[in-house]
């Protein structure tokens, strides 16, 4: 019974980040494309490259969303298994932080990796979004423009990933829950929200039999650490 309901809880959790993530770039595109069809004539070539573009980076990240969430649906169901491969950490870390200044240019992270090469157990494209969606948080929601910090270090047999930012923190009223995709405040519309929602970071994590965590640090802000065997 408790297996069903968690279950139960994934799906809603799953059906509340998709309905809540694919709305405002499916807005944009529509937005951009009714632009350039009734105003073909009065637009400059800067600022018609500038709406297609945004179309095409909004379609690449619907594409990558709905591959994401095919693979998490697999993850659900029944005796399914992520499909993990030895992958170097650095590699993923730096796709991730890649693929975040396309979106953020204008954010600063520093990354920390071990010396080492640290090999991993993992699907790439899942931990990538869950890096990804750790790291366009704390952009969007930290309230500052202080640098974010990713660190990865080797704890005995442990993968450990740390993703902090120096902005308002966590209400912690909202700790004990946050992971459950119902702490944040943030109206719907407000933003892209919380990527795939961190319930669904935390499926991704739990499939790793890895586990995750959030924290307020004394410095001001928020650490989002998760820990891969």
């Amino acid at each position: 019974i408790l297996l069903e309901q968690e279950k139960e809880k994934m799906r809603s959790n799953l059906l509340r980040a998709v309905s809540h993530d694919l709305r405002t770039p499916l807005t944009c595109i529509l937005g951009a494309s009714t632009t350039l069809l009734e105003n073909k004539d009065k637009i400059n070539e800067e600022k018609f490259d500038c709406l297609l573009n945004d179309i095409h980076h909004d379609a690449q990240w619907l594409i990558h969303m709905v591959e994401n969430l095919l693979s998490i649906t697999k993850i659900s169901s029944e005796d399914a298994k992520v499909k993990k491969q030895e992958e170097i950490v650095e590699e993923i870390v730096s796709e991730s932080v890649s693929r975040i200044h396309k979106r953020f240019p204008d954010a600063t992270i520093y990354v920390s990796v071990p010396d080492e090469i640290l090999m991993v157990p993992m699907d790439a494209t899942l931990i990538e979004q869950v890096l990804i969606n750790l790291l366009e948080n704390a952009i969007r929601h930290s309230e500052t423009a202080l640098p974010l910090w990713l660190k990865v270090s080797r704890e005995n047999d442990e993968a450990v990933f740390c993703v902090t930012d120096y902005g308002k923190g966590i209400d912690p009223s909202n700790l004990p829950t946050i992971f459950e995709g119902k702490s944040s405040t943030v109206s719907a519309d407000s933003s892209r929200g919380l990527g795939i929602g961190l319930s669904i970071c935390k499926t991704i994590i739990l499939a790793h039999n890895g586990r995750i965590s959030a924290a307020n640090h004394v410095c001001g802000g928020a650490t989002f650490t998760f820990v891969l065997p």
